[in-house]
């Protein structure tokens, strides 16, 4: 049976930069790794914290829970 093991977890914030000249918007991101046993609240308020110190206006705030499997 496999089992997995975690490699670190990171947030990623999504900022809006407008539109380039085809009226796409352009997205840019940051990423943050999570200190160990950060729960989902806490993640969410410092990413929200950073973000409002940034210019640019927030598009979304993602966690990624990366894991290994090993057999």
């Amino acid at each position: 049976m496999a089992t997995k093991v975690n490699l670190g977890d990171k947030v990623r914030i999504s900022f809006d930069y407008g539109l380039d000249g085809n009226g796409k918007q352009i997205v840019k991101r940051k990423s943050f790794s999570i200190i160990s046993g950060a729960t989902d609240d806490q993640v969410y308020t410092a990413a929200n914290n950073f973000a409002s110190l940034c210019e640019k206006s927030l598009i979304e705030i993602e966690k990624i829970e990366n894991y290994e499997l090993q057999a």
